[in-house]
């Protein structure tokens, strides 16, 4: 991975510095190795909208568009996964700041985040989020892993290293004095802006989860951008729960939280298994907030491996039709 780096805010884009260090509270390693019995507490989404019922085509890979929230993460790995983002090596490493507002933390596994690159490569995962899409999926690739984006509050990036490991509860109590000691300049957020522009991910489809209390949450909608120009808005997930998106060809939004002390959630993006589906991956949306030799040789090797393996599959169909046994 890149070497550390330092910064002055804001930034306007690329690795954020650390202009002085403070002690991390979250523990620096994660020995917890990943135990589907433990760390899953996995039920099927209660419904699942298709492409059809956003008024769009079907795509090449599946009918399936986005579901509505599912749990997915037991408390357990809820903590597994912020103690591994929050830890000093993947801040003073993997954490970018390229909107107002919110930072974002990628490209941590496996160096710096063993337990979340077992998680989502795990055959358990895997499994639920192909059988949900209807196609057999796979990891991008590594930069890809946990995507994490976290909306700063009152005291700025400083403030992400003090992210303790245990989510804050978000009582009405607990929010009501987030909104009293708010500074008196801040202004409640317009929620008809976005949060993030409205575009299309990188990849085909996006695994989101929340890593915090959401409960009493104020915003936050994703908002979908239908066929005949409506939209569509799909609730938050709350703290453990995930939706997944074919975020590639569905232009999307989102809603800022404007009540929340923290609101700290992950993106995994996959692609299909098979190399002979289409994958229509790109890194545009992602170039500004990623180290670039380490994502292209990422996007390099992954594409070459795909190209062997369809010039394998070629070359052994070709190898049938003239009747030659296959190499062993």
């Amino acid at each position: 991975m890149a070497p550390s780096v330092t910064y002055s805010e804001p930034a306007s884009s690329g690795p954020v510095p650390v202009t002085k260090q403070a002690k991390p509270p979250v523990n620096q390693t994660s020995p917890v190795q990943f135990d589907a019995t433990k760390h899953l507490d996995y039920s099927p989404p209660s419904n699942i909208l298709t492409m059809a019922d956003l008024k769009l085509e079907p795509t090449a890979l599946s009918p399936v568009a986005t579901t509505e929230p599912f749990p997915l993460l037991s408390h357990e790995a809820v903590l597994e996964h912020r103690r591994e983002l929050f830890s000093k090596d993947v801040l003073d490493n993997c954490l970018h700041h390229t909107r107002p507002g919110s930072v974002q933390v990628r490209g941590m596994a496996p160096r710096y985040a063993p337990f979340i690159h077992q998680f989502w490569h795990s055959p358990e995962v895997l499994k639920i989020v192909s059988d949900i899409a209807g196609v057999e999926l796979v990891p991008a690739m590594n930069y890809e892993v946990s995507h994490t984006n976290v909306q700063l509050g009152p005291d700025g990036i400083e403030a992400v290293r003090q992210t303790p490991l245990e989510p804050p509860i978000a009582t009405e109590e607990a929010i009501r004095r987030f909104e009293q000691d708010k500074p008196k300049k801040d202004v409640v957020t317009d929620q008809s802006k976005p949060i993030i522009e409205w575009h299309k991910d990188s990849h085909p489809w996006v695994c989101v989860v929340m890593l915090s209390d959401a409960r009493h949450m104020s915003g936050g909608e994703t908002e979908l951008m239908k066929g005949d120009g409506t939209t569509l808005k799909v609730k938050a997930p709350q703290m453990g729960c995930a939706v997944l998106l074919q975020g590639r060809y569905i232009s999307h939004t989102a809603a800022p939280v404007t009540n929340m002390p923290e609101r700290v959630t992950i993106v995994t993006s996959f692609r299909p298994k098979n190399p002979l589906l289409l994958d229509e991956t790109t890194h545009a949306n992602v170039r500004n907030k990623s180290h670039l030799t380490e994502l292209y040789y990422q996007w390099t090797t992954y594409r070459l491996d795909v190209m062997a393996q369809r010039a394998q599959i070629a070359a052994d169909a070709l190898r049938k039709k003239q009747g030659w046994s296959l190499p062993s």
